[in-house]
């Protein structure tokens, strides 16, 4: 389901760290718990590995250039091969097989049937191998220089490919065979992922990924226990506070045991967490895992730059206010994910500091024991008289489906990616039920296919379909995807169907998608400024900060003197900003300071 698809964090600090422990980049979304695991259910992407969005070197202005989407495509966009050919390719998530109707396979299946039936293209894998393995035996295949045909990569793994010449130009037939809908989706306020995979104004890859309308940091929390308390939710960090108080000292569900009302487990800390969810940090105008413009004109780390340092602070000495108060569990330091999970089941805790995925996971398992409970998103409230704004990325790169250099029929990966466009995002062709989600168990029939391409606003235009639906009751003429939704969220609604949590929880006005849609119109988005790949300074410097800037964090959320964020702004200063800040400012100037947020708040 497009809804679980995997998501990721724009390019920064914390992505240099997973980059400099492997080649691959690093995982989640805004969709993540507060340990950055996925929270969607999908393969533990956060899916997938990631590196944020790759960035060529040409501007949106050359990428305009590049395609017409009014124009119609000079060749056949889905034209059948006469006599069939051949492409290789491998699957780098082996597992997905298990979502397949038997006799399926990965090597036979929908997909390869379709392929060969409608374009003459007949799929044949290299190899395959298991989630876990898959970036490991990726890297191994790029080193080696034995390639298929077609393949899908990380944006990390894109640029290896990218500099050293291994790629083939997909430029011209990308103009010739691609869709009017695939132009549509690379071009204007989506440009930003062709630029991704653009060099020298050729182009070497089809972007897979997604923009801000998919996007958000946001609170959930137990509405029904909110009532209970004769409060309303928040839109302040003083409502916050009421609240917290309230769940500390209540037992509304009646299920005994101490309350910890917010939801945190530090065991298994990941390279873009920053303690807990960047959600808590942006209600202090704090923004994790982005870089921002300052008063200065220069960039500055959202998080520990000179102008955004003391927010931090700020959220800190707040985090260390709830533990004392008891808001937070005393053993959260040794508590894993699993941990995390239990003390949303057991209505333990009831504020979470998550994303757009969240009632997809782990809110659902909340429901398996407490069918009853009541959890709505809330946009970011702010600490003070400023408004509150969610970090976020304007347009990510998640993957790239390649084309290795000098393969015989470039266009033949062009039209099965339209094809795939057609099947299961066009909202005119799509057979969404038959090649995407099962509409009786949810599984992801999509995960068959190893070089997925989605419309990158693909869950916010279900939204606005969706919530229209709700408001009119008319539900007819609905695209498959968006009437799937309808219906599950429609269950939800009726009769507590807990099948349709999820949908409800985010297709609908009472949704997380409504929150973004919130974001948008509010212009409550801070968009992330640096959008290159990480430097070779960020990859070196970033695991020695972070190492430190976690050890910190325990301390002083424990209660330990605020003294020792001082000592870790002095790490950060000598190793990582004198190293880094530099090197990106020189970025950014020769992009002639083009503010990806100043274009976000003119529109």
């Amino acid at each position: 389901m497009n809804a679980k698809k995997v998501l990721a964090k724009p390019v920064t600090l914390a992505v240099c760290l997973s980059l400099s422990l492997s080649l691959a980049a690093c995982a989640d979304d805004s969709g993540s718990n507060s340990n950055g695991a996925s929270s969607n259910g999908a393969a533990s992407d956060g899916t997938a590995s990631n590196a944020g969005t790759a960035k060529g070197d040409a501007s949106p202005s050359d990428i305009s250039k590049l395609l017409d989407p009014n124009a119609e495509p000079a060749k056949d966009p889905l034209g059948k091969f006469d006599p069939p050919i051949t492409v290789t390719t491998v699957h780098t998530n082996n597992e997905v097989a298990s979502n397949l109707k038997k006799p399926d396979t990965i090597e036979s299946n929908i997909y390869t049937r379709t392929w060969s039936e409608k374009l003459g293209i007949n799929l044949k894998y290299n190899w395959t191998s298991p989630g876990a393995q898959g970036e490991e035996k990726m890297n191994l295949m790029i080193a080696s220089g034995d390639l298929p045909d077609f393949f899908y990569v990380s944006p990390s793994q894109f640029e290896r490919l990218a500099s050293t010449g291994q790629l083939e130009d997909l430029t011209q037939v990308l103009k010739d065979y691609g869709s009017k809908y695939m132009k549509k989706y690379l071009t204007g306020d989506y440009a930003g992922l062709l630029e991704g995979v653009t060099k020298n104004g050729k182009v070497y890859g089809i972007p897979n990924g997604q923009t801000y309308h998919d996007s958000g940091f946001m609170l959930w929390m137990r509405s029904d226990n909110v009532e209970k308390a004769g409060l309303k939710l928040p839109k302040t960090v003083d409502d916050l506070d009421k609240i917290l108080e309230a769940f500390k000292n209540n037992d509304y569900d009646k299920s005994g045991g101490e309350k910890y009302p917010i939801a945190l487990a530090d065991a298994n800390i990941a390279s873009n967490f920053w303690g807990i969810g960047d959600a808590f940090f942006n209600m202090f105008h704090a923004y994790p895992n982005i870089w921002v413009e300052n008063s200065e004109g220069e960039l500055e780390d959202g998080m520990f730059g000179p102008e955004h340092r003391e927010n931090t602070r700020k959220a800190l000495l707040k985090l260390q206010d709830y533990y004392k108060k008891g808001y937070i569990n005393p053993d959260f330091a040794t508590f894993d994910d699993a941990k995390y999970n239990e003390a949303i089941v057991n209505n333990q805790s009831g504020v979470v500091f998550g994303g757009l995925w969240d009632a997809w996971w782990p809110l659902n398992l909340n429901l398996d024991k407490h069918p009853d409970s009541k959890w709505l998103p809330v946009a970011v409230p702010s600490a003070d008289a400023e408004p509150a704004k969610s970090s976020v990325t304007a347009a990510t790169v998640l993957g790239i489906s390649v084309a290795k250099k000098g393969v015989a029929h470039p266009e033949a990966l062009v039209e099965m990616e339209n094809l795939y466009h057609d099947l299961n995002n066009n909202p005119e062709t799509m057979q969404f039920g038959k090649y995407n989600t099962d509409p009786v168990d949810n599984s992801g029939i999509f995960l068959a296919y190893p070089m997925p391409v989605y419309n990158p606003s693909f869950n916010y235009e279900a939204f606005q379909v969706v919530s229209e639906a709700f408001k009119t009751g008319k539900a007819d003429g609905m695209p498959e995807s968006d009437k799937l939704f309808y219906d599950q969220a429609k269950a939800y609604a009726d009769k507590n169907d807990k099948a349709g949590f999820p949908s409800y929880l985010s297709y609908t006005d009472q949704g997380s998608l409504a929150v973004v849609d919130g974001y948008i119109k509010n212009k409550a988005f801070q968009m992330n400024e640096y959008t290159a790949m990480p430097t070779q300074d960020m990859i070196d410097n970033a695991p020695i900060i972070k190492k430190a800037y976690d050890v910190m964090f325990l301390n002083v959320v424990k209660g330990g003197d605020i003294g020792q964020y001082d000592d870790f702004l002095k790490q950060y200063d000598s190793l990582y900003m004198s190293a880094v800040y530099p090197g990106v400012n020189k970025w950014f100037e020769a992009k002639n300071k083009d503010s990806i947020q100043k274009w976000f708040e003119s529109k």
